[in-house]
């Protein structure tokens, strides 16, 4: 099958499937070899039984680098809150259900639940998946970009409100030439490069070309170009920073800015900065493109327990898990106050989505961050059912795995569990 029809592939719906309770203890040999041996992209990229397999072992399926911890494992109190999953929303019926019942029904495509509040886990469910599995995050990865531009932004080697090519010579006489930081960051870059359905379904789209590269196939016209050019030869539709328009491209642009201002890998930059001081599990790895770039909009890997610590660094309880605080209070407030609602009304396909999944509308979007309240809660979702969400206010955390979408979505049953402290 080619990349073309992987991609559309997305624009089909996602069920809860019941093979997802079977991961929880593992394969044996025989069905492991199986699963492995059925493996297609678009078998990753839509519910299937083939492709959860791959989401905790992407490793088998895509070149990996490694994202390294270091120093002592920081263990997390448990203190078990039974309000937690006793919390409930009623389905389409009508009913109400649980988050317990929700997370444990033999369709529920729900994974893993981790919930954290002051830095102690009060939640924890594994319904599909081991413990110590690794699982793919998903766009859950790109706040991994906008954290080490927001350090570096602290450390003045990078204004945000500069364009690109202050920093990238490479894209002079490219259309993101004179697009601000702030404006990639934000996802409001007016380049032909958002992820709508419409785009998806158009093979000769600049994302599809994007993503045929990213895969190493060749694009609509046979022709095989490297991850950066695809990247690079993205064109303008439109004035920058007047409509937000979600895009993979932009974080993978992030990388790139990352690595040329530090003259360093972003695996490397996230191993120092990020994963060595918060007291990880384990390591974690992130894929590569054919040409080695490491894919940092989506296919970072690591434990639940680990993605949930990445969201604790947001909350003042940073010091229950870090060895030093990775990230400032001013970096909080440019996720909190650095969106424009205007714009992001303007991208319906994504704020419509999320505001009928949360059951209210966010404020914007921010720095990578999905959606951004009132309160200043901010939230990430990754594809096929990946969720973090995190209140700084309240402190509290939650954190999920999934291979779709459940019945009562884990975005409102997060933001009420947030709500409820």
């Amino acid at each position: 099958m080619s990349v073309i029809t992987v991609y559309i592939s997305l624009s089909a719906p996602l069920h809860a499937t019941e093979f997802v309770t079977e991961l929880k203890h593992g394969y044996s040999a025989e069905k492991a070899y199986a699963l492995h041996n059925e493996w297609s992209l678009p078998k990753f990229l839509v519910p299937t039984e083939t492709g959860a397999y791959s989401y905790l072992h992407l490793g088998e399926f895509l070149p990996q680098a490694i994202i390294y911890r270091e120093g002592k494992v920081s263990l997390l109190e448990q203190k078990t809150d039974k309000k937690v999953g006793q919390i409930t929303l009623p389905n389409k019926e009508g009913k109400s259900l649980t988050l317990e019942s929700m997370i444990n029904d033999k369709a529920s495509p729900v994974q893993g639940v981790m919930v954290l509040h002051k830095g102690k886990v009060v939640f924890e469910q594994y319904s599909g998946m081991r413990k110590n599995d690794n699982h793919v995050w998903m766009s859950n990865a790109k706040p991994v970009a906008s954290l080490l531009i927001a350090q570096l932004e602290e450390e003045g080697k990078i204004d945000v409100s500069k364009p690109l090519s202050t920093y990238m010579k490479k894209t002079v006489g490219t259309a993101w030439e004179n697009i601000k930081i702030i404006d990639i960051l934000n996802m409001q870059t007016g380049l032909d490069l958002a992820e709508s359905y419409k785009n998806r379904k158009n093979p000769n789209s600049s994302i599809m070309q994007f993503f045929a590269a990213e895969l190493g196939a060749p694009n609509s016209k046979g022709i095989k170009q490297t991850h950066n050019q695809a990247l690079f030869s993205i064109k303008a539709l439109k004035e920058p920073g007047q409509a937000f328009e979600y895009s993979s491209a932009n974080t993978q642009m992030l990388g790139l800015l990352i690595e040329a201002v530090t003259g360093r890998k972003i695996v490397d930059l996230i191993s120092e900065r990020i994963w060595s001081l918060a007291g990880m599990t384990g390591d974690a790895t992130i894929a590569l493109s054919p040409q080695g770039n490491a894919i940092i909009h989506g296919l970072i890997s690591s434990r639940l327990v680990d993605m949930a610590r990445f969201g604790l660094l947001y909350t003042p309880s940073w010091s229950k898990t870090a060895s030093e605080q990775v990230v400032s209070k001013s970096a909080i407030i440019k996720i909190q106050q650095g969106g424009k609602a205007e714009n992001y009304i303007k991208d319906p396909s994504v704020a419509n989505m999320l505001t009928k999944r949360f059951g209210e509308k966010p404020l914007f979007n921010s720095y990578q961050w999905d959606a951004v309240f009132s309160d200043g809660d901010f939230y990430k979702g990754g594809m096929n059912g990946q969720g973090i969400y995190v209140s700084p206010e309240k402190d509290v955390v939650v954190a999920w795995f999934a291979t779709g979408f459940a019945e009562i979505s884990m975005e409102s049953f997060a933001r009420k569990i947030a709500l409820s402290y």
